[in-house]
């Protein structure tokens, strides 16, 4: 401190350089539990959807894997926040049925609301759409519910509406709870404000709902009073309809001629490895696997036949990947290359490998597959 009792600019400039190693450690630390957690999720939807095209259209376990996918779908979308922060422009908004969405979230939080919440839905029949992230979306419904089923601890009416209202669509999500007073309604979306007892929330959620709202160009409004209930109504711009094009048939495809590919998967996390490798056997793909890049080098130099393709885990740091298939290339020149990966959220960051397509963790089943057949279709 000087004598004026002003900060030195070298005492401003140490703060600085603490709060910048502060936050670049909190970046490490989200890009790692994310990674960790793509993982789980991309375990978790894999078999779910392997599950799902063994299970009969009428079989009673069809609904609960359905979901369990559309569980992983909105937790795919938190880790992708998690990984993006606010470095990366807001997902593309695409045309969304708030209908089909709050049907989704009851189906899977049905079950957390008990036999003491009565669950009342109001949906119109001819609701617009609106232009939004689904992920997103589905994640303010959720979290809307959650929030009135702890409102209700003794069990209530949960009322989900929606509606068009003019130019905007409404959703209203209502309880019968204990209600909130003037201060906590002045502070309701604040971030980390919450009134449940520790452990029970963070007081991110609501804070969540309104970021997503206003990105979106809507409005959110409360109605509460202590002991009789809250009511939230989100408003958001409603999309023009345009008339469906008729698809054009498409033409006839020749059957496939089925060759023995080989694809050499390097991935540390066994689970991950091992639903690539049935994944890959579904696809009648030769696998070989390696658990670390190592191990995978030697596999590439003693195996005798040609290797088509390596599935490879980027890893941290992402630029290492690059420099180790060209490793294995200066032995087979031919080989091509998918990245997955749990840290990097798309193949335009620069930390991205530059050598093969990027897919992202988790991935589904049908978007690995397609991958893999982009890469060896331009291979010929």
């Amino acid at each position: 401190m000087t004598e004026g009792g002003a900060v030195s600019a070298r005492d401003q400039s140490a703060r600085l350089e603490q709060a910048l190693a502060d936050n670049a450690t909190l970046r490490r630390n989200a890009s790692s539990v994310a990674h960790d957690f793509n993982n789980l999720l991309g375990v978790i939807t894999g078999y779910t959807e392997m599950m799902l095209k063994r299970l009969r259209a009428d079989d009673p376990l069809r609904r609960n894997a359905e979901a369990i996918k559309r569980a992983t779908e909105w937790g795919t979308a938190l880790a992708q926040q998690i990984l993006s922060g606010s470095r990366r422009a807001a997902p593309a908004p695409v045309p969304v049925d708030l209908n089909q969405l709050v049907g989704n979230v009851t189906r899977v939080l049905q079950p957390l609301l008990g036999d003491a919440i009565e669950l009342v839905t109001r949906l119109s029949p001819s609701l617009a759409r609106v232009s939004a992230n689904p992920h997103q979306i589905g994640q303010v419904i959720m979290n809307l519910v959650v929030n009135a089923r702890d409102a209700m601890p003794s069990g209530g009416r949960l009322t989900i509406e929606t509606g068009n209202v003019g130019q905007a669509v409404m959703l209203a999500v209502g309880d019968t709870g204990y209600g909130m007073d003037d201060e906590t309604r002045a502070r309701l979306f604040e971030p980390y404000f919450t009134t449940k007892e520790p452990g029970r929330g963070s007081g991110l959620g609501l804070a969540t709902v309104y970021d997503v709202v206003t990105q979106c160009g809507g409005q959110i409004s409360v109605t509460s009073d202590a002991g009789a209930g809250s009511t939230f109504k989100i408003y958001l711009p409603r999309v023009a309809e345009i008339a469906a094009a008729v698809p054009k048939p498409s033409p006839p495809q020749p059957p496939a001629t089925p060759e023995a590919k080989t694809v050499l998967v390097v991935e540390n996390e066994r689970e991950v490895r091992d639903l690539i490798r049935e994944i890959l056997h579904l696809q009648s793909y030769v696998v070989l696997e390696a658990g670390d890049r190592d191990e995978a080098l030697a596999l590439s130099e003693r195996h005798t036949g040609r290797i088509d393709l390596m599935v490879v885990d980027v890893g941290i740091p992402p630029s290492f990947a690059d420099e180790w298939v060209i490793r294995v290339r200066a032995s087979r020149p031919e080989i091509n290359v998918l990245y997955v990966s749990g840290y990097l959220s798309d193949s335009a960051s620069v930390d991205a490998p530059k050598l093969g397509p990027l897919l992202q963790k988790p991935f589904t089943v049908g978007a690995f597959t397609k991958a893999i057949g982009l890469v060896l279709s331009r291979a010929k």
